[in-house]
């Protein structure tokens, strides 16, 4: 699965919005804004697997709930975990 991180530099916290996302095999978007502590999946072929895509559906509210991806606890708390893990290590914004 691919993984992207990022910082959208949006003040929802001192350390901005920071963003993981993970591509599912089907083409699903898993993602979580940690700093706002929401996590979503977008639909495939709805977003680019980008920064940019991931961000126009989420300020459009393209979003689906994760349980959307027809996964079991186990996968879900995987998913959760490796989302957190990636978002954790997102620079912070600057002071």
């Amino acid at each position: 699965m691919q993984t992207i991180k990022f910082n959208t530099g949006r003040q929802y916290s001192a350390n901005g919005q920071r963003i993981a996302a993970i591509q599912m095999p089907n083409g699903d978007i898993a993602f979580m804004d940690i700093d706002r502590g929401l996590d979503y999946a977008i639909p495939a072929g709805a977003a680019a697997f980008t920064q940019a895509g991931i961000m126009a559906a989420y300020d459009r509210d393209n979003l689906n709930t994760i349980w959307s991806l027809h996964i079991d606890c186990d996968q879900y708390a995987q998913i959760l975990a490796e989302l957190q893990t990636l978002a954790q290590s997102v620079k912070p914004l600057e002071a």
